[in-house]
């Protein structure tokens, strides 16, 4: 008898979708997410692994694949009347069927409800239910309910093996809400995670909680063994989970290897979002002001997908059991969904995402309001509006987000902005130093110059190296250039330049002037900016907080 042909599994892409809380639309948007990616002809599972209450199979028109409990409604049977023998009258005795009119005892009601321990070991595996849409069948991940003859719900780690035997083009998940770790891998590990929120306080701050978790979360699966003892306690601070910005100003990450790798983890953290059921003209703004206050607040950059307005259709259909994009397919709701459906699949091919980038260091004036460098009086006063609503005491991105004295912080910070960046006196000076003109061929003084034999060795530099004040002008003196040449080439007082390679951090100007110092000193040097700036900087700052907690 010849061997069987090998079983061949399609290339499987798994659309997970989780929620700040909920009632926010998860389920909704998975089974027409599902149905979607059906009517483009895919082949497509739509999996229910919510373990607060699992309904996917009610939003596609289906029973409960898990099934009820029977009901058999009881027969009264009567006896034979009887003659008592102490009144006159017939006497008659009302009683279940099938018993002979005595009380039952418990261990009669009870005798064949027991279920034996080999039965239940032998409960029924994950089974496919299929829908009236060509294409999409729904299994029911029994994460919230134990399937008929099973002692204990199903966990997510057996129903994650169970998937990787499916053999279909799309995965399409209701996780539900919740940070616990087995689901928030499961919607890191897929290749179309989505996120739902709604206009609301209480999800703003399940959304935050959400953000935190899943990014501890994967910056720990990318750590080494003795990353991952080192970031455990910071990252189960009182707090929890904080922000990817406090982890790299920690002490015990700044300045370490932690930091390289939590750089890493910012850089390749992916957070896909859709802000549902939207109401007035503010909340289709929301999902932009969330990617901005992620930004300045957690250090991450968001994915926003766009929105799904609120629509009575909805309700409509709910009611119905019959997914909105088959019952009323020209809704405003239905032609949302379809949109995040083809934004959600181009994000997956690479090309939908909608971060801007700005060519602005970090922490600037324009940074802070989110400007270019050329932005214009209108362009910086629109900005500033703008930063002033999305930081106001009462805005939803803040909940959950900002506390008041880094809100005054920060909004002082911006008024700061507003000021010098529509002052020409202060502006041309500020930009000058965060953005130095292009190095000029270097002007060499006139006179005899040392030749190549009297210069000292150069020092090595490596790309761990960490930048001082002695190390630069080591790398100056063995090139035989001045601080003359310096100061004329890239604009920078020659005061400040000897400061630099003293290390007298206390008079150097502030934090963002000195970064741009470093980088045209690196470039008329030959080095490499970004670490030149970056080590020399961390040295700058940790001097500053030593001196102010002293």
């Amino acid at each position: 008898m010849s061997a069987a042909p090998p079983r061949t599994i399609r290339v499987r892409r798994t659309l997970a979708v989780a929620g700040a809380k909920g009632g926010v639309g998860k389920t909704l948007v998975t089974s027409n997410l599902a149905l979607y990616l059906a009517t483009i002809g895919r082949k497509v599972v739509a999996v229910d692994a919510d373990a607060g209450g699992a309904t996917l199979h009610s939003f596609l028109g289906l029973a409960h694949p898990g099934g009820v409990a029977r009901f058999v409604p009881p027969r009264p049977s009567f006896r034979a009347e009887v003659r008592s023998t102490e009144g006159p009258g017939p006497v008659l005795s009302i009683v279940l069927d099938g018993t002979d009119g005595g009380v039952p005892s418990a261990d009669d009601l009870f005798a064949n409800a027991s279920i034996a321990d080999e039965e239940v070991s032998d409960a029924p595996e994950f089974a496919l239910s299929p829908s009236p849409v060509p294409g999409l069948t729904l299994l029911w991940g029994a994460l919230d309910d134990a399937p008929a003859g099973a002692r204990a719900p199903r966990s997510r780690r057996r129903l994650r093996a169970h998937l990787e035997t499916l053999d279909t083009e799309y995965i399409a998940i209701d996780l539900g809400d919740g940070t616990a770790p087995s689901q928030l891998d499961f919607w890191l590990d897929a290749e179309m995670p989505l996120f739902l929120t709604v206009p609301e306080p209480p999800a703003m701050e399940g959304m935050w909680r959400f953000v935190r978790a899943a990014f501890a979360r994967h910056l720990l699966r990318l750590a080494d063994g003795d990353e991952r003892a080192a970031l455990r306690p910071l990252l189960r601070s009182p707090r929890h989970a904080p922000p990817a910005r406090d982890l790299l100003r920690h002490s015990e990450v700044r300045g370490t290897r932690l930091a390289t790798r939590v750089e890493q983890a910012v850089a390749s953290f992916r957070f896909p979002f859709v802000v549902n059921q939207t109401r007035v003209r503010g909340d289709l703004e929301l999902g932009d002001w969330l990617m901005s206050a992620s930004e300045r607040r957690l250090g991450l950059r968001l994915d926003y997908l766009g929105y799904v307005d609120f629509d009575d259709t909805v309700w409509t259909c709910v009611r119905a059991r019959r997914p909105v994009l088959i019952e009323s397919p020209g809704t405003k709701a239905s032609r949302c969904l379809e949109k995040i459906a083809r934004r959600l699949l181009a994000l997956d091919a690479g090309t939908g995402s909608r971060r801007v980038t700005r060519n602005v260091p970090p922490d600037t004036l324009h940074d802070l309001l989110e400007v270019d460098r050329g932005a214009t009086d209108e362009e910086v006063r629109r900005a500033y509006k703008r930063a002033r609503a999305l930081y106001a005491t009462d805005a939803l991105p803040r909940q959950g987000l900002f506390d008041e004295a880094g809100l005054d912080a920060l909004r002082a910070r911006l008024d700061e902005a507003h000021d010098v960046l529509l002052d020409p006196a202060r502006r041309r000076p500020y930009e000058l130093s965060v953005f130095p003109p292009e190095p000029e061929p270097r002007a060499r003084e006139a006179g005899p110059r040392a030749s190549q034999a009297d210069l000292p060795p150069a020092p090595e530099i490596t790309p761990h190296t960490d930048f001082t004040g002695a190390l630069l002008r080591a790398v100056r003196e063995s090139q035989g250039v001045t601080l003359a040449e310096i100061s004329t080439s890239t604009k920078i007082g020659r005061s400040y330049l000897e400061a630099m390679e003293a290390d007298a951090f206390k008079d150097l100007p502030a934090v963002v002037y000195v970064r741009g110092f470093t980088a045209e000193v690196a470039k008329h040097l030959g080095l490499d900016p970004e670490q030149t700036s970056r080590t020399y900087v961390r040295r700058l700052e940790r001097a500053r907080d030593e001196q102010g907690r002293h």
